[in-house]
């Protein structure tokens, strides 16, 4: 028997036969190709899963260290808690904590945030309230601001220093707001619950104050921790282990963990300050800190070392 041809519109000439062969050739490069493609969907989804792994959980942010007011005592205390709970973390000494430092926070825990941190409420000229300011390690000079232009011009840095004596001998700091936190931030948190142990971190003077707490849940934050007026190191320290201890150790909720520790460690009795969170609703008063420990991870801790000095006596700053 003949076979059957097609007369195709461009004068070409196609046997039957000849077109099986082109389906079963074309279903077989599909085949590949869809193979191919769960593959590479695969492979993608394996390597962004081990990065999220390699991520330490947890952040140890000792700006005061660099200040002269280092508390050992408090890092290892804050480690032993963190791997009780399984989570994995990371320390990062004052020097650390630069401009960039801050630009690409968001990478540096996944679950928590400590930041025991200078910060107070900048002031104008005339003694005006401005907005709240994280201390930097890194010196402001006019040199330095260079490569930070964009970012001073569009006021999103600010010069910091810690006493008028200082700022009379030019020793001062680049200085973090809440618009560099939401423009300039790399990135962002996956609910992350943010401690910051500075000063005047929700309120000064018996006002309330919630930019930058803001800012940092705009960033992709879940809860934002700290005090409503200025604090002493001492009391600070203390609280942030209390709290460590009921979010961690007792596995607690943020509202209950939060409400505890003031009943235990109470107010700073210089300042006149309480330990708050924002946002207060209830979704964050069932909220509790992520264990995201993992197969990949659950013996690992990522330890650029804290500090194991002997015991010192410091200074509480205010």
């Amino acid at each position: 028997m003949g076979t059957l041809k097609l007369h195709s519109p461009s004068g070409e000439y196609y046997s039957m036969s000849k077109r099986r062969k082109h389906k079963k050739s074309r279903k077989l490069a599909y085949g590949v190709i869809a193979v191919a493609f769960i593959l590479l969907c695969f492979l993608a989804y394996f390597s962004l899963h081990q990065s999220n792994q390699t991520l330490p959980q947890a952040a140890i942010v000792d700006h005061l260290n660099f200040t002269g007011q280092p508390n050992p005592t408090f890092a290892e205390e804050c480690i032993n808690i963190l791997e009780s709970g399984g989570l994995t973390w990371k320390y990062y000494k004052g020097e650390d904590v630069t401009v960039n430092f801050y630009r690409n926070l968001p990478s540096c825990g996944t679950s928590l945030m400590i930041l025991r941190v200078h910060s107070a409420i900048m002031r104008t000229e005339n003694e005006t309230i401005s907005l709240l300011g994280l201390f930097t390690s890194e010196r402001f000079s006019i040199e330095a601001a260079q490569q930070y232009k964009e970012d001073i011009l569009h006021n999103r840095l600010v010069e910091a220093f810690f006493s008028p004596e200082e700022r009379a001998q030019n020793i001062s700091y680049f200085g973090i707001i809440p618009k560099f936190i939401r423009e300039s931030m790399n990135g962002k948190f996956n609910k992350t619950i943010i401690i910051m142990m500075g000063c005047e971190g929700l309120g000064y003077d018996g006002q309330t104050y919630t930019d930058m707490a803001e800012a940092f849940i705009n960033k992709g934050a879940k809860v934002y921790i700290s005090w409503d007026g200025r604090v002493g190191v001492n009391h600070t320290d203390q609280a942030t282990l209390c709290l460590l201890q009921h979010l961690i150790s007792k596995k607690q909720k943020i509202g209950k963990a939060v409400e505890e520790t003031r009943e235990e460690v109470g107010r700073d009795l210089t300042f006149n300050s309480t330990l708050k969170y924002y946002p207060e609703t209830v979704d964050v008063e069932n909220y509790a800190v992520p264990n995201l420990r993992g197969s990949l991870t659950m013996n690992v801790a990522y330890t650029q070392p804290a500090p194991k000095a002997p015991k010192t006596h410091y200074l509480a700053h205010e």
